[in-house]
């Protein structure tokens, strides 16, 4: 039962990312990010009590490390209606990376937010 629900997120995702770069927008700026090798960020959220979760491809601009300051997640793709609660957040999240990973070629496995902040926040 398990393996069945991994496999219907895995073919979701192929499907997502067919649609992610057949759009206008959101296309060209995933592809740039992959092709730079940018550390992507799959920003689980809400837009509000009982809306259910949405997820966005994202980096992460503006930041310094070395003095502690962190960046802000720009985003480049935003997927609506993803799932409806909090812990589906890991299943869906690493079915996601997943593809991404494959379909672009990743060096780099995406990592999850929750809410716009890193899950350890």
């Amino acid at each position: 039962m398990m393996e069945q629900h991994r496999e219907h997120l895995l073919s979701f995702f192929e499907m997502a990312i067919d649609k992610i770069r057949e759009h206008p927008s959101y296309g060209p700026k995933v592809a740039q990010a992959a092709e730079e090798q940018r550390e992507l960020v799959l920003n689980y959220h809400t837009h509000g009590k009982g809306q259910g979760y949405c997820a966005s491809i994202c980096v992460v601009e503006g930041g310094v490390p070395l003095i502690g300051l962190p960046g802000e997640l720009v985003e480049l793709a935003h997927l609506r209606g993803i799932a409806r609660e909090l812990e589906d957040c890991d299943p869906y999240m690493d079915a996601f990376a997943e593809r991404l990973v494959e379909r672009y070629r990743l060096t780099q496995r995406p990592i999850a937010w929750i809410d716009g902040k890193p899950r350890s926040a």
